[in-house]
């Protein structure tokens, strides 16, 4: 119902009558490159420990980079 009515309010109208004023619009979230950058960032950080949990999180953040890609290649047409 929320989405309707942002719908409504970013194209200026609203048929209900009521004052839409008080939704909050979220923030983007972070784009790809944002997100693997921080990944990036984590994994140089994590590469200054010698520990079991720093290891099992670098294998999820390299799985997490695969997957975005993964994401990114099917949203892609053949050109």
């Amino acid at each position: 119902m929320d989405a309707k009515r942002l719908q409504e309010k970013a194209a200026g109208g609203n048929d209900d009558g009521d004052n839409d004023s008080d939704i909050d619009v979220p923030a983007p979230g972070p784009t790809r490159r944002e997100a693997l950058q921080a990944t990036l960032t984590l994994r140089k950080y994590l590469g200054t420990f010698d520990e079991p949990f720093a290891r099992k999180l670098e294998v999820m953040l390299g799985s997490f980079g695969q997957q975005t890609l993964a994401v990114k290649m099917q949203g892609m047409k053949d050109t």
